[in-house]
């Protein structure tokens, strides 16, 4: 098993690139997004070259996530491995934020709308806040890494790569959840999935009163708490 993040994501991507790896779901907007190994990569590779080209993130600098449970926190936190850099829990060089702005970075902020397809906002944002729907489409969906990381690299706080590797325990089912999967308990979940071949259902705002139906619709084998 590789000891780096981006090798196990891209590892993950060759065994089995067109199968399901994250659905997600928001009850209150509706929104249903299925992605596949390869097209979380895609995503991935855009978001990694915008935060390289626009942002000049460099390896030893960080990320803070400021995302409710999303699919785009998935995508960031790969993305943020894969330039080289960490994500943190404290005030980050740059961070990603949701359209009512919890956090700001010590350079940079950038913003989703958290619109399906990660569009773009449909007003003018607060000075000095990027719009990453805007963004991150002109970007190419192949991402080669400038100095990539390596094992002891650090990838979330004081976690270097081989220890988030090392501590999470490999899931090979299909898993439905509510939390976040950018926290240190998240990443690890995520991690898990990735080494172990399983697939996320992530639900936000989940509607009590559907979840008897979603898991026999998605073919969910557990449900997590938490």
């Amino acid at each position: 098993m590789s000891r780096v993040l981006p090798e196990l994501f891209a590892a993950a991507v060759r065994r089995d690139g067109g199968a399901p790896l994250l659905t997600y779901y928001d009850d209150t907007t509706g929104e249903r997004i299925e992605l596949s190994a390869v097209t979380t990569a895609n995503w991935v590779a855009k978001t990694a070259n915008l935060l390289v080209d626009e942002y000049d993130l460099e390896t030893g600098e960080t990320v803070a996530i400021g995302l409710p449970p999303h699919w785009l926190g998935v995508v960031w936190a790969l993305s943020t491995w894969s330039v080289g850099a960490s994500l943190t829990s404290g005030t980050g060089t740059l961070a990603i934020t949701g359209p009512d702005f919890p956090i700001r970075g010590e350079r940079e902020t950038v913003a989703s709308a958290l619109l399906p397809l990660g569009g773009r906002f449909r007003e003018p944002l607060p000075d000095g806040i990027q719009d990453y729907g805007a963004e991150v489409y002109n970007h190419p969906d192949v991402f080669v890494p400038f100095d990539p990381p390596t094992p002891t690299s650090p990838a979330y706080d004081d976690l270097t790569h081989e220890a988030l590797i090392g501590t999470a325990e490999p899931v090979s089912d299909r898993i439905l959840v509510t939390r976040t999967l950018t926290d240190r308990d998240g990443l690890a979940l995520l991690v898990g999935v990735i080494s172990g071949g399983g697939s996320i259902v992530l639900c936000r705002n989940l509607d009590a009163t559907k979840l008897e139906r979603r898991v026999t619709d998605e073919k969910v084998d557990r449900v997590l708490e938490g």
